[in-house]
């Protein structure tokens, strides 16, 4: 039973990890974006990647522990990105400081 739980946590993680290299084509892409953003885009994705290889190698590993890494890393992602809808109550946007 401990191997089954092995098995999976690493398929996850060669899985997560094998999406995150999406991020480093995104990162060619972001080229002309502000500095600050590709900053916090790459230190967000280098943290990911070590949480999840950390993870992995925990013996057994905690299956929800991933997937609670990759929650944070997309509500991280959008957070950086400026995709959450605008909040009603705050204050207007100002300009990019880029």
């Amino acid at each position: 039973m401990k191997s089954i739980y092995t098995v999976v946590a690493l398929l996850a993680a060669i899985a997560l990890i094998g999406s995150t290299g999406i991020g480093a084509c995104l990162q060619q892409a972001f080229a002309q974006v502000c500095p600050d953003v590709r900053e916090q885009f790459t230190k967000l994705t280098d943290d990911f990647e070590k949480a999840v290889l950390d993870e992995a190698a925990v013996d057994p590993p905690e299956p929800d522990k991933i997937q609670t890494l990759l929650d944070d890393y997309n509500r991280n992602f959008i957070k950086i990105f400026g995709l959450e809808p605008p909040d009603p109550d705050a204050e207007p946007p100002t300009p990019d400081k880029c």
